[in-house]
């Protein structure tokens, strides 16, 4: 009786934590819509970490704000402004790496989290501390 208890314990733990923590540290992988809906990210893996670059944007747009001025001009879609992620199992996020903001050519230090509808979270913070920053959320397209 006491074993049965325990293996179903141990089953419904199981997948408790797998539907809080989603499927693993691919969850991210895929197509999502970013909070404005007027632009889409691709998160791929890059090596061991995570990446992203912007697919498809709602209006034409330039990098008009990069630093580097020779590339100002380079229309955003391709971009890749998700750099360097790593997944880390007991804080449940991805994080380590920078985003890069399109809309003022600054690059942040960052973290992703998985909501519990499936959403993502992001947050762009400075100098190392992470309430001071935005943040978005972004839907999955697929």
């Amino acid at each position: 009786m006491v074993a049965k208890f325990l293996s179903l314990l141990t089953v419904i733990m199981f997948f408790t934590y797998t539907s809080i923590a989603g499927s693993g540290p691919d969850t991210i992988v895929g197509t999502w819509m970013v909070g404005e809906k007027d632009a889409k990210i691709e998160i791929f893996k890059c090596g061991a970490k995570y990446c992203g670059k912007i697919v498809w944007t709602s209006t034409k747009r330039v990098d008009d704000h990069n630093p580097d001025a020779k590339l100002r001009s380079r229309d955003v879609v391709g971009v890749q402004l998700l750099n360097g992620f790593a997944f880390d199992a007991k804080a449940n996020e991805w994080s380590g790496g920078t985003l890069y903001n399109t809309r003022d050519g600054k690059t942040y230090s960052g973290y992703m989290m998985m909501n519990k509808n499936g959403t993502l979270f992001l947050k762009g913070y400075v100098m190392g501390i992470r309430w001071l920053g935005k943040s978005d959320t972004w839907t999955r397209i697929k």
